[in-house]
């Protein structure tokens, strides 16, 4: 019994009586009739013994008696409990002991205790909740930090070191989840942030990004989610039944520092942009043939001459000319800035070029992004 019983002693008694009585009204009736029954056994062996058939008649009437009385008792108990007892004392009928002031106070400190340790729970709740979002904020600042320091491009001195790319993922998520989670501007964030707001050079790699595998490296689904460890380190360009050397400085068989193409960065930034359904067919690979794409990841797009695209081209639109592509990052009046990884020599980087310079059209995304994998769930975000 965890509530506090204060019912004086005599509703106490009051309380034992009652079940006493409960006892007795089918105890002894059932004895009763036990004996009658036995009494109507006699009489039937001896029809001329009348004294027996009277005993017979007075236990029944007894049995009756005693188990009516108890019973009137009982419900006179039950409206005594109902209307008096109930309304000034709780649970009577459950309770085990006489409540004394020791157990009154060990009872009311115990309620108490459960009060506290409920307000210290919802308390700690409250804290956690609350450094929780101090950290995320503390992440932002310095995400702005990183990116307010930096920004241009680091020069092929400082490329990034093997194994080092996940210390650049918790900027890169909060720039992506301040500018918007799968968003045309959450992708031009994924695009900046590489190009423009760290302070290393993400090298060149022919093929890389284009969901490959190299010396057991996957380079696709979840592992082009963040920055990869595996940028940086030297890896044997492939060889691709069908592939030419032609017009490429890095030749099959060459090692180099693993990172991207100009159409791997397009796909990697769309990928952590949020467009990633966690599938390891996911992709988003332009294609840099002679002829501008019209569809991507089966998605269908549009696309203008680059020279008639001012005012219709928007940042998060693909910039292309046959065997290159990049990212748009930024639209002025008389110019456009585009994110792309260009050659061994220069890496990623931003660029601005006036319109119909350089790119021969640009292909326009909102189509894409707002029917990418639209019956599906895309991923949840950065961990």
């Amino acid at each position: 019994m965890d509530s506090v019983c204060l019912q004086p002693l005599f509703l106490r008694m009051i309380y034992i009586i009652g079940r006493i009585i409960n006892i007795v009204r089918f105890v002894v009736p059932i004895v009763l009739i036990i004996r009658a029954a036995i009494d109507m056994y006699k009489h039937v062996i001896n029809p001329e013994d009348k004294e027996g058939l009277g005993n017979i008649k007075n236990k029944i009437i007894a049995s009756i008696i005693v188990f009516l009385t108890p019973t009137i008792v009982s419900l006179l108990y039950s409206f005594i409990e109902k209307t008096i007892v109930n309304y000034q004392y709780s649970d009577l009928t459950l309770c085990r002991e006489y409540a004394t002031l020791e157990r009154i106070k060990i009872l009311e400190d115990k309620i108490k205790n459960a009060d506290i340790k409920a307000y210290e729970d919802k308390s700690k709740q409250y804290k956690d909740a609350r450094e929780k979002y101090l950290d995320s904020i503390e992440l932002f600042v310095k995400s702005v930090e990183v990116s307010q320091g930096v920004g241009e491009y680091a020069n092929n001195e400082n490329t990034i070191q093997c194994g080092t790319g996940s210390q650049y993922n918790t900027g890169l998520m909060n720039a992506v989840r301040t500018a918007g989670f799968k968003t045309r501007s959450g992708v031009v964030a994924a695009a900046l942030y590489l190009s423009s707001h760290i302070d290393v050079h993400i090298p060149y790699f022919w093929s890389g990004g284009h969901t490959h595998e190299y010396n057991g490296y996957k380079d696709y689904g979840d592992n082009l989610i963040g920055v990869p460890s595996k940028w940086g380190c030297d890896v044997e360009i492939p060889t691709y039944k069908g592939s030419s050397d032609a017009n490429r400085k890095q030749k099959n068989g060459t090692v180099w520092p693993f990172g991207m193409d100009c159409s791997g960065f397009v796909n990697w930034a769309i990928m952590n942009g949020g467009y990633y359904s966690g599938s390891t067919n996911d992709k988003a690979v332009p294609s840099t043939d002679t002829t501008v794409f019209t569809k991507l990841a089966g998605v269908k797009v549009d696309s203008i001459k680059a020279e008639n695209a001012q005012g219709k081209i928007k940042p998060g639109d693909i910039a292309f000319k046959s065997g290159h592509v990049g990212i748009v990052v930024e639209v002025n009046d008389n110019s456009y800035k585009v994110a792309e990884e260009q050659n061994t020599a220069k890496g990623l980087r931003v660029n601005e070029y006036s319109y119909g310079k350089t790119f021969t059209d640009i292909v326009l995304m909102d189509n894409f992004y707002n029917n990418y994998n639209k019956d599906k769930s895309l991923w949840i975000g950065f961990k």
